[in-house]
């Protein structure tokens, strides 16, 4: 959702309201903060997004320790962790796994076709996606367009409307939006978009 959207529901409001009581702030969503292209791209999924600012944060641990869940205003169960993996030829994959539960690097070997998969590094991190280790994003793609090709999304993630939450350029910004909303997402993103079997 767009914060200075019109077509904003009041109960939407009234949740952007407590979370400013809960020690975070909900950032006026201008141009400062979220980037017209990211605009644009969120408010062309048709969906209510909404932007948290928040302490900073690195890896999921770390949030855990701070209380993410909380300060986001989402349930543990839907937080999401994104991994940039490189196979044996070069292809970058950005991985969308739930936050909270170990990636099955099987799977997305078995669902992309490529036989081995590693962490990309943090000079491939910079280099693709003038980013760092811990702060890698799908909405990293949106300025950075055939940098990575290919996103697999976690199917237990994507099944359910409740929000989960994307890193917007910082360690300490992020955009919350249905999870279900991750596929239309990163079709706008990327040519090849899986989706993991639910487990």
């Amino acid at each position: 959702m767009s914060l200075d959207n019109d077509n904003t529901e009041p109960a939407a409001r009234a949740d952007l309201g407590a979370l400013s009581s809960m020690g975070k702030r909900p950032v006026d969503a201008g141009n400062r903060i979220v980037p017209t292209t990211v605009r644009e791209l969120l408010d062309g999924l048709k969906t209510n997004w909404r932007v948290v600012q928040h302490p900073p944060l690195d890896t999921i641990d770390q949030g855990m320790e701070l209380g993410i869940a909380d300060l986001l205003g989402l349930s543990v169960e839907n937080l999401s962790k994104f991994l940039l993996l490189e196979d044996a030829g070069g292809l970058l994959i950005l991985l969308v796994a739930k936050g909270i539960v170990r990636p099955d690097l099987r799977q997305v070997r078995e669902v992309v076709g490529c036989r081995r998969l590693h962490m990309a590094s943090a000079a491939t991190l910079r280099q693709c996606l003038d980013t760092v280790p811990g702060r890698v994003s799908l909405l990293d793609l949106v300025d950075h367009q055939g940098q990575v090709d290919t996103v697999v999304l976690d199917g237990n993630l994507t099944a359910t409307d409740q929000q989960t939450a994307l890193p917007l350029g910082s360690d300490d910004v992020s955009v919350c939006l249905p999870a279900s909303c991750l596929p239309n997402l990163a079709r706008q993103l990327v040519s090849r978009v899986f989706i993991l079997p639910e487990s």
